[in-house]
């Protein structure tokens, strides 16, 4: 659907006419644009029943469908403008496409594929569903959710240049993954929680104290000063302890030893 004004009331109207054709859905995620911050949206989604979520800010990925999708519209119309086609064409065949092994926009949304000016075969009526559960089935083994940190907790943050900075968590945000934290500026920001680590620990106490000497070695070298040169006592050096470092999931990092060959 094409916007002319990005208005909250150009939006309700295009988003009702899509719930009337395929159905009100139960939850909306969207940016954080003005248009759906607005009173009146949040009453539209109140009277038609379904929850609207809100992505994290300076993280596209967590609505990388949707970012995704506009990309790839843009794309056609601009490529049809320049070769004069006709962009419903283009539209329709894009819905038709199946994307990477799974099953094409139109066979996902209608269980069916479209029926264009391009002849179809058999075989690209085939259901792949098995291939999408082989593909979230090898994701899922690298792919962990990241433990919640506490109310109160000191971390660290990433900024959009990469840097680190300390900051406490304040409380979890509304939108899942989400939380709400303060930095040493006394700024609130709300973050994804893939941009939170928590703080390293910091390294042990290590004893600096002299071992004591016993009364009888000194008397001991007391009386034997007339007689034989003052006994030496070597005094151990302190060990310093390595500071231990611990990733994101709390696994303790070990240097890696090297062979003196």
């Amino acid at each position: 659907m094409l916007l002319a004004l990005q208005k909250y009331t150009a939006v309700i109207h295009k988003m009702k006419a899509a719930f009337a054709r395929h159905g009100i859905p139960k939850k909306v995620v969207r940016d954080n644009g003005t248009c759906y911050s607005s009173h009146k949206f949040r009453q539209f989604a109140e009277q038609w029943d379904f929850q609207h979520t809100t992505s994290s800010p300076h993280y596209p990925q967590s609505n990388g469908l949707a970012e995704k999708t506009v990309q790839a519209a843009k794309r056609i119309l601009t490529k049809a403008r320049e070769d004069r086609k006709d962009p419903y064409l283009s539209l329709l065949e894009y819905r038709n496409t199946p994307v990477d092994g799974l099953k094409s926009p139109a066979q996902i949304l209608m269980s069916r594929r479209l029926r264009s000016i391009l002849p179809t075969t058999t075989s690209q009526l085939r259901p792949q569903v098995e291939c999408q559960r082989h593909q979230k089935h090898h994701y899922d083994k690298s792919a962990r959710p990241l433990p919640a940190p506490h109310t109160g907790s000191s971390i660290r943050f990433q900024q959009e240049d990469g840097r680190w900075q300390p900051a406490t968590i304040i409380q979890p945000a509304e939108t899942p993954r989400s939380y709400h934290i303060k930095t040493n500026n006394s700024q609130t920001l709300r973050h994804n929680r893939r941009h939170l680590r928590s703080a390293l620990d910091s390294p042990p106490e290590v004893d600096t104290q002299q071992p004591e000497i016993s009364k009888d070695t000194e008397d001991l070298g007391n009386a034997n000063t007339g007689t034989q040169q003052p006994r030496h006592i070597s005094v151990s050096k302190p060990c310093h302890a390595e500071p231990n470092y611990h990733t994101r999931y709390g696994r303790t990092i070990k240097p890696r030893q090297v062979l003196d060959l």
